[in-house]
């Protein structure tokens, strides 16, 4: 529950009210079974990826009960029917994707040294990235896209590229900045 300042009172944004403690402790229970439920298929399919995997009309349809679920924990009732009902649609995305011949997220990676020692990741998709540092919380992970929009906005990647044309093979050891080039320079006297 999120609280507001109100004359110095703090006041709830949203309050739930079960009509009983044991009410409110099977509300709990069906969601945190959605929650892990829906937690392990975003590890296998990525985060929000799968609802996009699937025809339009199951899209549709499914995101019509996540709305009904959101509105029975709104009205603390009927949340362990909707949650069911809207496992039972998680699971049907799941086996439409298959059926369209989609594979799960792999959370294979290619690794290489950061300057610090940090290990650095660097996936296939993005989908890719929440899986990897899910599993992986210390490395620094990247998709391919990623860097491809870093390359694109670094304004010494152009450079980089020109060098990397005319040295076949070459690899990059270390990039400076304009400003850490000038600041560093040895003094010519």
């Amino acid at each position: 529950m999120v609280a507001k300042k109100t004359r110095g009172k703090p006041k709830p944004d949203k309050v739930y009210y079960a009509p009983n403690q044991a009410a409110m402790r099977r509300m709990q229970q069906a969601l945190h079974r959605y929650d892990d439920v829906v937690s392990d298929m975003e590890r296998r399919w990525g985060v929000d990826r799968l609802v996009w995997l699937v025809p339009v009309d199951l899209r549709d349809r499914f995101e019509a009960q996540m709305d009904r679920l959101n509105a029975a924990i709104d009205k603390c009732d009927g949340v362990e029917h909707e949650v069911e009902v809207t496992l039972r649609g998680v699971a049907a995305l799941e086996q439409a994707a298959i059926a369209a011949g989609v594979k799960p997220l792999t959370g294979e990676w290619v690794e290489g040294r950061m300057p610090d020692g940090t290990t650095l990741a660097i996936v296939p998709t993005d989908y890719e990235v929440s899986r990897v540092k899910r599993d992986n919380r210390e490395m620094q992970v990247y998709s391919v896209d990623e860097i491809g929009r870093i390359l694109g906005d670094w304004h010494a990647s152009k450079m980089v590229e020109q060098v990397k044309d005319v040295f076949t093979g070459a690899t990059v050891e270390k990039v400076k900045t304009k400003l850490e080039t000038t600041l560093n320079d040895e003094i010519p006297f």
